[in-house]
């Protein structure tokens, strides 16, 4: 194993902010897995997860069961860990730009388009070492152009440099109070099938586009818009899978979990050739896809206090009350219900509410009315 420490970009006179980054194996051997979390700094079952993900990955190591270039960063935003109001963690957002921390990173797909312009061949694997050449050059070129460079910036680059060539992207979050869910591209379905069903997803979501380019989409969608553009003249695979994985609720910090979900993720490294050593028998998979826009995102009525009736993880029906909303002054009393059939798989972790306020997500077989954008987002 070595480490490296990164130095970010200094935000401000008398301070200094770095990434730690491990890697197992060696780069260039076989295929690449690059591991971060809490990108939402506070969201922390991913970072308990690749502590224990690491234990096993350092038995391997020492044994010599690497087989392929494993990178891990263990905790992926050193800017949000230092956001604290009223002693809250405050992760998701920058709190000088407001800026969501897991949105707007570089969309590189037309720049590779034309970088490999007349250099493609008919050798799939060739072609693949050749597009991930651009795509280290263009993400360095990229940061040329980025000034001034704040650390936010420079944070997203460094990140981005470190995945940009990686077989597999593995961004670890968590959501409010939620089962074990991820989010991928429909392009990677359903090859990481054998994924969604080791970890034991309850819910795995689908789509092309979710808005304003998140972590993952960032690595899978320039492959999704050069097959697009080449497909049909040349063999270009989908080489990058990339995904969110959304490890339960921002609660479940806990060993009992940690363990189970760091074994799983090893032994998608054995299936997928990165770490010697037999992964048993794929589990039977508890869901099949759904799409990103199936899925209801349910508002409060109006402001008060939300009882909610139906847990997380339950799988529900169109028009079922899933709670109610309260106005204890008034009385006002409102039930409120998903116009889906589905999986509970969201719920918002605080009880006091706002009107329009988000309260949950039902993730539903079928593309809703609306559902489009702004998937992430949008009701």
């Amino acid at each position: 194993m070595q480490e490296e420490r990164i130095e970010l970009v200094r935000p401000q006179m008398g301070t200094s902010r770095a990434l730690t980054v491990r890697r197992y194996g060696k780069p260039g051997q076989g295929p690449k897995a690059y591991f971060q979390a809490a990108l939402h700094a506070d969201e922390l079952p991913g970072v308990i997860t690749l502590h224990h993900l690491e234990v096993l990955l350092k038995e391997a190591d020492a044994k010599g069961e690497i087989t392929g270039d494993i990178v891990v960063v263990p905790f992926a935003n050193p800017i949000g860990f230092t956001q604290y109001v009223d002693m809250k963690p405050l992760g998701r957002f920058e709190m000088r730009s407001g800026q969501n921390f897991n949105r707007h990173y570089p969309d590189l797909s037309a720049a590779l388009i034309d970088a490999v312009d007349g250099k493609l061949g008919q050798d799939g694997d060739k072609n693949v070492v050749l597009i991930r050449t651009e795509l280290r050059r263009l993400i360095r070129e990229h940061r040329k152009h980025v000034s001034p460079l704040t650390d936010l910036q420079d944070l997203r680059l460094t990140l981005a440099e470190l995945a940009i060539d990686a077989d597999y992207v593995m961004d670890l979050h968590c959501d409010w109070e939620a089962p074990m869910h991820l989010y991928i591209s429909d392009h990677n379905w359903p090859d990481a099938a054998d994924l969604s069903a080791q970890i034991g997803s309850e819910c795995s979501l689908i789509a092309e586009i979710s808005g304003d380019n998140p972590f993952d989409e960032a690595f899978s969608r320039p492959w999704v818009e050069l097959r697009r553009a080449y497909g049909d003249s040349f063999p270009i695979p989908m080489a990058t899978l990339a995904t969110t994985i959304e490890l339960r609720g921002d609660r479940d910090v806990y060993d009992e979990y940690a363990i189970k979900d760091a074994e799983n993720m090893y032994k998608f490294l054995q299936r997928r050739g990165l770490v010697a050593g037999d992964p048993g028998p794929l589990p039977e998979a508890k869901c099949d896809a759904t799409p990103l826009s199936g899925v209801d995102r349910v508002m409060a009525p109006h402001g008060g206090m939300v009882v909610f009736g139906a847990e997380a993880g339950a799988k529900v029906t169109a028009g079922q009350e899933l709670g109610y909303v309260l106005d204890c002054e008034t009385g006002e009393k409102t039930p409120f219900s998903s116009r889906t059939d589905g999986v509970l798989y969201s719920r918002i972790g605080i009880r006091l509410v706002v009107p329009g306020g988000y309260l949950c997500s039902v993730a539903g077989e079928k593309p809703l009315e609306g559902r489009e954008g702004q998937l992430l987002l949008s009701k």
